[in-house]
């Protein structure tokens, strides 16, 4: 167990509040959402928004239009909040990054690694994510089988930011591996294939910040500057 360092442990709050913001939308919207539901509405993506409540306004009654409003104020005050800290965080992430990886998202997991100098290899990087392959085991054997994404005891939520969202045509060598299961429309697929290229991309962006290989040795499209 390392203890952050003091500038270490502000960027991971500031970089965590983000997150903490974004869930907090979602408990108010989703109650609003549930209103609608349970007073046969439907569902309405994004209700609280300027152009969907204004139709909202036009079909509810009026006591749920009133029970709406009370948390209208609140989503659109949090979505100015999140944008905020997003932009933010995109700021205090400096340097080129790969094709298809935000940078506030990069910007969160560095402030979660905290030191990439301090994992030596990259399976222990792969654990950190949480990024591991399913087992099963009895007696003396062992199989190891596809990621899943599984939760270790070091991992959170945090490390694994936007890493499982990366893009299936990603220039990583899980993208290879993966393409022939989604063509075979095998259960689960893309979601394995999205996990297999996060973690892949975990441990190539370990193998860069440690000057183990550069990015153009790895084939990674980078931008910025």
């Amino acid at each position: 167990m390392r203890v952050p360092t003091p500038a270490q442990e502000q960027a991971r709050a500031r970089s965590r509040q983000h997150d903490q913001l974004v869930q907090e939308r979602k408990r108010l919207a989703a109650q609003g959402n549930s209103l609608l539901l349970s007073q046969g509405y439907g569902s309405w993506q994004n209700w609280w928004r300027p152009k969907a409540f204004s139709q909202l306004s036009q079909l509810v009654s009026p006591w749920i239009l009133e029970l709406l409003k009370g948390w209208v104020d609140l989503l659109q005050a949090l979505d100015e909040k999140i944008q905020q800290a997003k932009v933010a965080l995109a700021q205090r992430y400096q340097g080129p990054r790969p094709k298809g990886v935000g940078a506030a998202s990069l910007a969160q997991l560095s402030a979660e690694v905290l030191d990439w100098q301090r994992y030596s290899s990259g399976r222990k990087i792969g654990c950190l994510a949480g990024m591991v392959p399913s087992e099963w085991s009895t007696g003396d054997n062992q199989r190891l089988g596809a990621y899943q994404g599984g939760r270790t005891g070091h991992s959170t939520d945090y490390h694994r930011g936007g890493l499982a969202d990366y893009p299936l045509s990603a220039p990583v060598p899980a993208g290879a591996k993966m393409a022939g299961s989604l063509e075979r429309h095998q259960p689960g697929a893309e979601e394995k294939g999205h996990l297999a290229i996060g973690r892949q991309l975990m441990v190539d962006l370990w193998r860069v910040q440690t000057g183990r290989i550069s990015a153009q040795e790895l084939n990674l499209v980078m931008i910025g500057g």
